[in-house]
């Protein structure tokens, strides 16, 4: 859902001459504030620029079908159009819409502001985590947490994620906020540290169950620690009780909504919501969805090996951060891979949104790790360059039911209804429909339907066989558009 078009490729120049600038300032004493300030600027961009420029996806019509409703009819309506969270993400894009309007730039901007806001906190993170468990202090901790912001602004899948009227920028956003409050509660103010971890991780699994991946990498770094204060005796100083405390604390706030939304997930599983997920290998999976969410192969075996440098670096220095985000990585796909194999496949990029944040962090780290000055320079600039040439390249998948909704209109009688298949894109077409044809289009989930028209999008998660059907049914093409035909009767 990034734009292709010039205006996008402007857009990109001009973030090369800001990254172009922010390496004049790398070196300055105010180095880390210059790289987090080009980071929000290029970030901002990135994500704000052009929000409406192409349809709304099927997924973003179920969110705005459930938040333009009243908040009791919403409430009734999000565990059937959007089940496997609760309606945090909705009832905010509500009150959002209401400030905002229903432009699809303005539901869009939601996404973007929170994708603006993750960026500043990642900075948090990795700043708390350098000074707290790493090696570095004052401007070196800074650095390394301005370049992860800046990794984290011009990564084409959170990019594309921030840019979608979805929950996600609202998971990695609620998701940092809690491991800032996390670290933080392993050396001060435990108890109110503890009590806001405790209430971002509550909030990132209401917006989506998947964030609950985070505390297994989380549960295991707590026992290390536990292990660590056994063999080393500056290790007492660390708190582990507050942060353990911290991770019930965000389980037991979600106790109250737990058995409906859980019955409505179970509900929607046994329905076949996740019956499109295939299983792939789960080591070959994971490098999968981190090559993707970087969208360049030679910058992801560039991130990779600044990683394994970070950790070895790590090793060598008794610098625990870099294990930290590791933890925190694994720890989401290895969930996934155990839930999928014994279960049922969860295999899908979105389901591990923080590990590949949790892997942008530990690439700063291991180009902070850099002994050589002008290294890491030309390092930052080849990311910089690489990352800059996957956006500009980078033009998404989506479908466009907003040019399909024109044809359809302008081919039927102001009274006709009009099929959709799928049928969960339906508020999609809705969506772009005028207000008094809305309730004439229909979701058709089997079979031909009733309507003389008909918008079909092919492909998954349709059969062959299906398709042929409605062909017949519908022989007449009467218009096209990207990924839609327009048929008739």
């Amino acid at each position: 859902m990034v734009p292709s078009g010039s205006g996008f490729k402007r857009l990109t120049t001009f973030a090369e001459r800001c990254l172009e600038f922010s390496r004049r300032l790398a070196v300055g004493p105010l180095a880390g504030r210059a790289l987090l300030g080009l980071a929000l600027i290029v970030g901002a961009a990135l994500r704000l620029h052009d929000l409406g420029a192409v349809s709304m996806t099927a997924d973003e019509g179920a969110a705005w079908a459930v938040a333009a409703e009243p908040v009791s009819r919403l409430l009734q309506l999000q565990p059937q159009l959007d089940s496997g969270k609760l309606a945090l993400y909705d009832l905010v894009l509500h009150y959002w819409m209401r400030l905002f309007g229903d432009r699809l730039g303005s539901i869009r901007g939601l996404s973007a502001a929170l994708g603006v806001v993750a960026i500043g906190l990642i900075f948090l993170v990795v700043r708390e985590l350098s000074e707290g468990f790493g090696t570095r202090e004052g401007r070196t901790a800074e650095r390394a947490a301005a370049l992860a912001a800046l990794l984290l602004a011009t990564n084409v899948g959170l990019v594309q994620s921030a840019r979608w009227a979805r929950m996600y920028p609202l998971v990695t956003a609620a998701g940092l906020a809690h491991m800032f409050f996390f670290l933080r509660a392993h050396h001060r103010q435990a108890l109110r540290n503890c009590l806001l971890s405790a209430l971002f991780l509550a909030l990132a699994i209401a917006a989506n169950f998947t964030a609950v991946f985070l505390i297994v990498g989380e549960s295991i770094w707590l026992a290390c620690l536990r292990i660590g204060r056994a063999k080393n005796a500056s290790d007492l100083k660390i708190e582990t009780s507050a942060p353990a405390l911290s991770l019930v604390g965000g389980l037991l706030l979600l106790c109250p909504f737990a058995p409906g939304a859980l019955a409505a997930s179970q509900a929607a599983v046994r329905g076949g919501a996740l019956d499109w997920i295939p299983y792939h290998p789960p080591l070959q999976w994971s490098c999968e969805v981190l090559r993707d969410s970087v969208g360049n192969k030679s910058l992801f075996r560039i991130l990779a090996g600044l990683s394994v440098l970070g950790l070895w670096r790590g090793c060598e220095t008794r610098d625990r951060a870099p294990f930290f985000l590791a933890l925190v990585m694994v720890g989401c796909f290895t969930t996934v891979a155990v839930l999928s194999a014994l279960i049922k496949p969860l295999m899908v990029e979105r389901y591990v949104i923080m590990a590949p944040v949790a892997f942008l962090a530990m690439a700063a780290l291991g180009t902070i790790a850099l002994r050589s000055r002008i290294a890491g320079t030309v390092v930052f600039l080849l990311i910089a360059w690489l990352s800059l040439r996957a956006l500009r390249h980078w033009s998404g998948f989506w479908v466009d039911w907003r040019g399909a909704a024109v044809v359809a209109c302008t081919h039927s009688p102001r009274n006709a209804a009009i099929g959709v298949v799928p049928g969960y894109a339906v508020n999609a077409v809705r969506y772009h429909l005028p207000p008094e044809r809305r309730a004439l289009a229909l979701g058709i989930e089997s079979g031909c339907g009733t309507s003389q028209l008909l918008l079909l999008s092919r492909g998954r998660p349709l059969s062959a066989q299906y398709v042929s059907q409605l062909e017949v049914c519908y022989p007449h093409v009467v218009g096209q558009s990207i990924r839609v035909e327009v048929r008739a009767r």
